[in-house]
């Protein structure tokens, strides 16, 4: 296996990071992008929709001007399935800057526009991938107001293209098998549900895309069906798992059934990396949060859902249902299936049980009303759009809820679910022997933990690998403590100078991941102890940047490598600037009258992320 020098993955990182930082302002959900598109022929709807129907080809636009940047000769072309109508006036785009002229805006070189169909809110798509960033690698996603030859089109949102610069800035590689996973017909009996069918390649042709180049893409993704649907015991050493559950329990959480988990199983892209797992990386959510109520049931039916059906969906909806192979494989281990309620419990109680979700569309209708209001293409009425949270409206024959009405109600459902309301574990102390180890030393771990019977430490030695899980233990022989006194001990050698870790305990009826987000999130070494109180966060990011005590409650240090000064901003997570200013070396700074919650800190290139909790 290919690995990476510490000093090379350090300087890849850096690279990466530098390129994110400089995208950031195209991707910022507190902004309203512009894009104006410009064709010399008059026809040009006719051409676009000509070329859709045809062989999906770009039209050369005469120049496209992103904000107050032009660019000449671009490609743009209509995209979407049901989004797509010739007789709509705001029909989706691709616009590709580099097919035809080597440029890019802000190192972005193509872009998706969706036109906010079948979603009287607006805001259901920019709101659900800014909610699923806090999980897994996601695409970034905003609104932007178009206008073609100088007249307004309307609102879109404003999606991240999940091609190979983002597997790339993910993944570490992009020349591996890449697949989408959205039939060409999505219909009950056909679905990109990675159910092996037989040997034949072509026998999926139909319901996936690849990606890649590779002569082995197709024999690389019927080998993934038959280790999905026949070997589910060895499901873990070909997809990557955590990502996997999070996807899942994101899709019921949210009542995303335009998904894996709904009746066509689409709408997301697999990638498989150095190691030789297959990433899930999320797509299409414009129809996220109820807008799409149909969950699959056995024997190729839709599942049609009411209102109450969806508020009440229970969280292991497709556990014994062939045709959702990888909820059945998950769902059908012990393990995995008290990690996916560990995630579930994570992102509702992180998201909704405490009205996160509605202070973030507050922000998002607040940030794109004035465009949405000036929208002469929009499908729904300004009213529509001011009560998105409250109102259900019926389209196209059936009932999209407001957002509010399917969430508070789904959340009361949940916390009485007896797979929700399992006791988990309780992690209150994580300590380490050596925060600053050097390659070859050898660290001892302990964990106090209640009401476990099982306590596990994950580890790597950078972000290109996976977690390698072992489990710790309450014997008073590994550094521990007295026997059976909840403090789980192990130790192991540093195979480098610097390791990311997290831990995960269960008993016979639940989970729990410290911190909560793991393995998204984590701890690291070099680093100081994370405090297990309220959310449980990693204590920094890869980039050299360090903040501490974290979670924090009136006071914070901030520490660079000290070389040269540093812009440093902290913003909340609907982007509030909560401070701006410089800082070499150490900077203190204090929060005491700042809220409980989550904060974003970016000094100079490097991101990282703190957490108030009092």
């Amino acid at each position: 296996m290919k690995t990476f020098s510490r000093l090379a993955l350090a300087c890849m990182l850096c690279w990466l990071s530098g390129q994110i930082v400089a995208q950031t302002t195209f991707y910022n959900v507190q902004t309203v992008q512009k894009i104006e598109i410009f064709f010399h022929q008059a026809n040009w709807d006719y051409m676009l929709d000509t070329a859709k129907l045809g062989v999906q080809g770009y039209l050369k636009a005469d120049s496209v001007r992103i904000n107050s940047t032009k660019f000449p000769d671009v490609g743009v072309k209509y995209k979407g399935n049901s989004s797509y109508d010739s007789s709509f006036a705001k029909n989706p785009y691709t616009i590709k800057l580099d097919k035809y002229v080597s440029q890019n805006y802000e190192g972005i070189k193509s872009m998706k526009l969706a036109n906010c169909y079948d979603d009287p809110s607006m805001i259901r798509e920019v709101m659900s991938y800014k909610m699923l960033s806090n999980y897994m690698h996601c695409p970034r996603s905003n609104f932007v107001q178009v206008y073609v030859n100088g007249v307004y089109k309307g609102v879109y949102s404003n999606d991240e293209d999940v091609t190979k610069p983002f597997v790339l800035s993910h993944f570490y590689s992009s020349g591996n098998t890449f697949i989408k996973c959205s039939p060409l017909l999505a219909s009950p009996a056909n679905k990109a549900n990675l159910k092996y069918v037989d040997t034949y390649t072509t026998s999926y042709t139909s319901n996936y895309e690849m990606e890649s180049s590779a002569a082995s893409g197709w024999s690389d993704l019927v080998a993934l069906c038959d280790s999905v649907t026949n070997k589910p015991s060895n499901i873990a050493s070909v997809i990557d798992i955590d990502r996997a559950i999070w996807m899942l329990a994101f899709n019921n959480a949210l009542v995303n059934l335009d998904s894996y988990s709904g009746v066509f199983s689409q709408n997301y892209f697999l990638y498989k990396d150095n190691t030789g797992h297959y990433n899930p990386i999320m797509w299409d959510m414009n129809m996220s949060l109820g807008g799409f109520n149909f969950a699959g049931s056995p024997g190729n039916g839709m599942g049609t859902m009411t209102l109450a059906n969806m508020q009440q969906l229970v969280p292991d909806y497709h556990a014994t249902h062939a045709d959702w192979p990888l909820i059945k494989a998950i769902m059908g281990n012990a393990m995995y299936k008290r990690m996916y309620m560990a995630h579930f419990r994570t992102i509702i109680n992180e998201l909704f049980a405490e009205g996160y979700y509605e202070t973030l569309a507050a922000s998002l209708k607040a940030t794109v009303s004035a465009a949405v209001l000036a929208d002469p293409n929009k499908f729904f009425t300004n009213t529509d759009f001011q009560n998105g949270m409250t109102a259900d409206v019926t389209v196209n024959g059936r009932v999209v809820p407001g957002i509010k009405n399917l969430m508070s109600a789904r959340v009361a459902f949940l916390q009485s679910n007896a797979d929700f309301m399992l006791t988990a574990p309780t992690i209150s102390t994580i300590t380490c022997s050596n925060y600053s180890p050097s390659n070859g030393s050898v660290v001892q771990m302990s964990v106090t933990v209640a009401n476990a019977t099982a306590v596990y430490f994950a580890y790597r030695n950078d972000s290109t690998l996976k977690f390698s899980r072992t489990p710790m233990f309450d014997d008073g022989l590994h550094n521990d403590g007295a026997a059976n006194d909840q403090v789980y001990g192990l130790s192991f050698t540093m195979g480098a100078d610097y390791a990311q870790y997290y831990v995960y305990a269960e008993n016979a009826n639940a989970g729990l991941f410290s911190p909560a987000r793991a393995e998204h999130e984590f701890y690291e070494l070099p680093g100081s102890a994370p405090v297990i109180s309220g959310l449980q966060e990693k204590v920094s990011d890869k980039s050299g940047l360090r903040v501490y005590p974290n979670p924090a409650t009136d006071l914070v240090y901030i520490k660079t490598d000290g070389t040269h000064t540093e812009k440093l901003i902290i913003v909340n997570l609907i982007g509030d600037v909560m401070y701006e200013g410089e800082t070499t070396g150490l900077y203190e700074l204090n929060t005491a009258s700042w809220p409980s919650g989550a904060y974003m800190v970016t000094c100079g290139s490097s991101v990282s992320k703190l957490i108030i909790a009092r």
